[in-house]
């Protein structure tokens, strides 16, 4: 893994389960947007 990634492993249900709720979840915010920017 490179260094500052994150890893997450959960059973294939249980990712299910979270996925299917993303439309609602912070994944979508500004907040969450401003974690997923690149480093330069």
């Amino acid at each position: 893994m490179p260094k500052g990634t994150l890893n997450l492993a959960v059973p294939m249900l249980k990712f299910e389960r979270m996925a299917s709720g993303m439309d609602e979840s912070f994944l979508i915010t500004k907040s969450c947007a401003r974690l997923r920017k690149p480093e330069v």
